[in-house]
């Protein structure tokens, strides 16, 4: 509620200075500028409490509903589980369509969740793929930990490379870029462990599978 609060301001802001700055075009000798400085601070302000609230958004996401560490193993050799993998495209289909949405939306926080929601569908994805492996598979730890943990640290990789200059000199701009190259690495991850899978399985034509999860079929 209160980022939603914090994004009207925003926005009321951003309306505000372009009526001020209409006005200043239409008569100079008027003193707008100490009214566009004030707001310029206000906005920074909005910025600030933005982090402050959940600074380690990113790093939250996926950690909802978090399962036990015991799990049924799959097994190829079940049609319902190959199944499941070979509709993992439509499914990631639906995700995008929806998140394309927010992305359009041109606002920040609505494309931020568009990408969040697509991470977290990613997210649970990988983990039913992990769950063809033993327990502890991947460096010790349940899937869930492992992908979780795999999220925050590409999170951590993508904004440090994108601010060379020092954490928050990107601008908002970032955690959406952030956003959109997390979901790369998901997605190839996810494929890798298909691949994987599907030398094991006749049931799943990797060749065409892939070209459905990248959309080009």
């Amino acid at each position: 509620m209160f980022k939603k609060i914090i994004a009207i301001s925003e926005i009321f802001l951003l309306v505000v200075a372009l009526i001020i700055g209409g006005l200043w075009i239409q008569t100079p000798e008027g003193n707008y500028e100490p009214i566009l400085v004030f707001i310029g601070f206000l906005l920074l302000v909005l910025e600030v409490a933005r982090r402050q609230i959940k600074p380690s958004e990113e790093a939250d996401v996926g950690e909802k509903n978090r399962p036990s560490k015991d799990y049924d193993r799959r097994y190829l050799d079940q049609p319902h589980q190959c199944h499941f993998i070979n509709n993992l495209p439509k499914l990631k289909k639906v995700v995008e369509q929806s998140s394309q949405e927010l992305w359009d939306s041109g606002i920040t926080a609505n494309m931020r969740q568009g990408s969040y929601d697509l991470i977290n569908s990613l997210q649970d994805y990988w983990v039913k793929l992990s769950e063809f492996f033993p327990p502890a598979h991947f460096d010790g730890k349940e899937p869930r930990e492992y992908i979780s943990e795999y999220t925050k640290s590409r999170f951590t990789f993508h904004r440090a490379n994108m601010e060379p200059d020092g954490a928050g000199t990107g601008g908002s701009i970032v955690h959406v870029m952030c956003g959109g190259d997390v979901i790369e690495d998901l997605e190839k991850m996810i494929e890798e462990t298909v691949c994987m899978l599907s030398l094991n399985s006749d049931s799943i034509d990797f060749k065409d599978w892939k070209k459905q999860w990248r959309g080009k079929a």
